[in-house]
C-alpha cells in the first residue's frame, strides 16, 4: 500500500501542469505568480539587507506592521503587470484592444479577490481596482508583450520595500535585475502553458 502511494506521488510530481485554457485558470496563474514574485523578491531583499538580524526583523511587530501592507501593494503591482502581459499574449495573434481590455479586467478582478487580505482596507483595494480599469483604454497591447512591460513592478519593489532610502540607492540595480530574471521564468511558463485558441473560443 505504502509503495503504491509512493508511486502515485511520483506520478503527480511528473504530471504536467494544466493548460491555461480558460479565464479561471489564467486568473489563478496570475494570482499565484504575482504573489510568488512579490514575496520572494521583497523578502529576499530584506533578508540580504538585514543579514543575521533578519530573524529578529521578521518577528518585530512594528516592522511587520509596515511589511504586510508593503508586500500586498507590491503583489498588486505585480498582478497588474502580469495581467496585462497575459491578456496581450492571448490576443497576440488576433489583436483586439477592446476584448483584450475586457479580459484583463476580468483577470484582475478575479485574481485580486483571491489575493486580498486584511493588510489593506477595502477602500484601498477598490482604489487599486478602479485605477487599473482607468488605464485599460490607454494600453498599448503590443508593447505589453516586451520584457519592459514588467518595469512598474520592478521599480515598485525598490519604492515599497521598508528600507531607508540611503540604502536603497545602492541596491537598485542588483535588486531590480534579480526581479527581472524571475519574471523571465514566469513569461516562459506562461508561453508554455497558455492555450490561447481554446481560451478565446470560450470567450465567444
Amino acid at each position: 500500500m505504502a509503495m503504491a502511494q509512493g508511486v502515485a506521488r511520483g506520478l503527480l510530481f511528473w504530471r504536467k501542469p494544466p493548460r491555461l485554457d480558460d479565464v479561471a485558470r489564467l486568473s489563478a496563474f496570475c494570482a499565484g505568480q504575482s504573489a510568488f514574485i512579490a514575496q520572494s523578491n521583497l523578502y529576499g531583499y530584506l533578508r540580504t539587507r538585514a543579514g543575521l538580524q533578519h530573524f529578529n526583523l521578521f518577528t518585530d511587530k512594528d516592522f511587520v506592521a509596515l511589511l504586510r501592507p508593503a508586500r500586498t501593494r507590491l503583489v498588486m503591482v505585480c498582478l497588474e503587470d502580469l495581467t496585462l502581459y497575459g491578456a496581450a499574449a492571448v490576443f497576440e495573434r488576433t489583436p483586439n484592444a477592446e476584448k483584450a481590455a475586457a479580459l484583463a479586467a476580468d483577470i484582475f478582478s478575479t485574481a485580486s479577490a483571491q489575493l486580498a487580505d486584511d493588510s489593506l482596507s477595502a477602500a484601498e483595494y477598490d482604489a487599486i481596482q478602479q485605477a487599473f480599469l482607468a488605464k485599460l483604454p490607454m494600453v498599448d497591447w503590443a508593447a505589453r508583450l516586451s520584457p519592459q512591460a514588467f518595469e512598474a513592478s520592478t521599480q515598485a519593489l525598490i519604492e515599497l520595500a521598508p528600507i531607508v532610502d540611503a540604502l536603497k540607492s545602492h541596491d537598485t540595480e542588483i535588486v531590480c535585475n534579480s526581479m527581472r530574471f524571475k519574471w523571465m521564468g514566469v513569461r516562459a511558463e506562461l508561453a508554455q502553458r497558455l492555450d490561447a485558441p481554446t481560451l478565446l473560443a470560450g470567450l465567444a
